[in-house]
């Protein structure tokens, strides 16, 4: 006996996040850009602090000496406060940090509208 499949009906709404991503470029992608992380954060906050907490963790990358200090100095004595006021103010912030063998690594956060889907009811069945 076949059962009708439940259909959870959905509301739409548009709402506002910060679209955060991580690009990596290099000679074996002909500079191309290769994702690395691609996400919408809810808030200016929690954008700033991933990418401070992948900065603090950047020394995996084979960061030179001097690009391992860049990165914490941002991450820890100052260069967020700025990016956090930027997106406060509605603007994108990024930060770019150069790898050995000519690669680079670039994080970006900007505003921007998205659509969400939220259950607005019990499911049904479908007819």
């Amino acid at each position: 006996m076949r059962t009708s499949p439940q259909v959870t009906p959905f509301e739409a709404r548009v709402a506002r996040g910060f679209r955060f991503e991580v690009l990596r470029y290099g000679p074996a992608t002909g500079f191309v850009p290769e994702p690395v992380d691609l996400r919408v954060l809810a808030g200016p906050r929690e954008a700033i602090r991933v990418i401070r907490v992948q900065l603090r963790a950047s020394h995996v990358l084979g960061l030179t000496p001097h690009e391992a200090a860049r990165a914490l100095y941002w991450a820890d004595q100052g260069g967020w406060v700025q990016a956090l006021g930027a997106l406060h103010r509605g603007e994108p912030c990024g930060f770019t940090l150069l790898l050995r063998k000519g690669r680079h690594i670039e994080w970006h956060v900007r505003p921007v509208l998205h659509l969400t889907l939220t259950p607005s009811g019990p499911p049904s069945r479908a007819h």
